[in-house]
């Protein structure tokens, strides 16, 4: 039997005996769209805008809210993007956040959000200027009236997208689940690609989201990854859940790691990911997408996987892939994957050593 059949009877059989987290059908979020308008007005869109003019959709919300350039909650998103307030965090900050036009703290700020800010009072200085941006520009009219528009382009974009599939992999593979998973697209976020963002509950459970931008190269309905693309950048996304805590457990691990971003630390810089830190969450994670690619996809994918992560600067992934080999093969010693970390850990520290010459390890104290 080849081993995409088998891959897909072994997932399949996941899927009726696992206990799964509670998946959301793909949806946008009014909030996310409110953040991306706000964002539309400042320097933001220098690093992070479409290419061109944007879709139809993105140029709407950008006219609507060219009116309110000087309203405060403008002043102060553009004051976090020049702090560094970028990327991945300004969506997280909002998956903290209860539904407009209230705009609640519902989850409390990760310190992960309140350092990216410069401290919890900028972030709710923020959260109340979105609200009262929200309720004096009547957003939620606005966003009514592309309801109909939206859905449609989300009904073409995620036909045949195997979410609970890829969920229930993921929880397998790493031994624990999530209370709930978010599918979240963003027609007013680019340039393609997405992000990951955890929050955890007032009594400490965990709630996965997965953002998705747009292509940023359409004029005209909002474009987004679809089929084999979609899937496989959920499992990156919502693996983020799962990977970013199990190492980030171990803080000084990681740092004695530094010489291994040496090599790579401007390619890494160009994509976001300047700390040690974040470059072992990534390539921890593009290592289990390679894996997850055997069960999940075509075996060429594979193949493609580990060429296109070494081009961007993963030059760690095939050796990381045999980590997790072993780690697949000995569950009964490493029941869960926060539990194999540690001897992870160790096989850095190993590479490093073996590999890793006296300039990049000089150079890396400095990182």
């Amino acid at each position: 039997m080849g081993r995409c059949v088998l891959g897909f009877l072994v997932v399949l059989c996941m899927l009726l005996s696992s206990s799964v987290g509670l998946a959301s059908s793909p949806d946008y979020l009014p909030e996310l769209e409110l953040l991306g308008g706000v964002l539309s007005q400042t320097s933001w869109m220098e690093n992070n805008g479409p290419r061109g003019l944007g879709n139809e959709y993105f140029r709407a919300i950008q006219t609507f809210f060219s009116d309110y350039k000087e309203h405060e909650a403008v002043r102060l998103a553009q004051a976090l993007t020049k702090r560094g307030f970028t990327y991945d965090a300004p969506p997280a900050f909002i998956c903290h956040l209860g539904p407009l036009p209230d705009l609640e703290l519902i989850h409390e700020y990760s310190d992960y959000l309140i350092k990216r800010a410069g401290g919890r009072k900028k972030l709710e200085e923020f959260r109340l200027a979105l609200k009262d941006l929200g309720e004096q520009s009547e957003f939620l009219q606005f966003y009514a009236q592309w309801e109909p528009y939206l859905a449609e382009v989300l009904d073409n974009t995620v036909q045949g997208l195997r979410s609970d599939l890829i969920t229930a992999w993921l929880e397998d593979f790493f031994g624990w689940s999530a209370e709930e998973f978010h599918l979240l697209m963003t027609p007013s976020m680019f340039p393609g690609g997405g992000y990951g963002a955890t929050v955890e509950t007032r009594d400490k459970k965990l709630i996965a989201y997965q953002i998705i931008r747009e292509n940023g190269m359409s004029q005209g309905k909002p474009e987004f990854p679809t089929g084999v693309s979609l899937e496989h950048l959920t499992v990156h996304e919502l693996g983020h859940a799962f990977v970013n805590p199990s190492l980030e457990a171990y803080p000084e691990r990681a740092k004695k790691l530094r010489p291994l971003l040496v090599p790579v630390r401007r390619l890494m810089k160009n994509q976001a990911y300047p700390t040690v830190t974040i470059f072992l969450n990534e390539q921890i994670l593009r290592g289990v997408e390679v894996v997850a690619s055997r069960d999940l996809f075509d075996p060429e994918v594979e193949v493609n996987l580990i060429n296109r992560h070494e081009e961007r600067g993963f030059y760690l992934i095939r050796y990381v892939v045999e980590q997790l080999e072993l780690y697949q093969s000995r569950r009964d010693v490493y029941p869960t994957f926060r539990e194999f970390v540690p001897y992870l850990y160790d096989q850095l520290d190993l590479y490093q050593n073996e590999n890793s010459t006296l300039g990049e390890r000089l150079l890396g104290n400095f990182l």
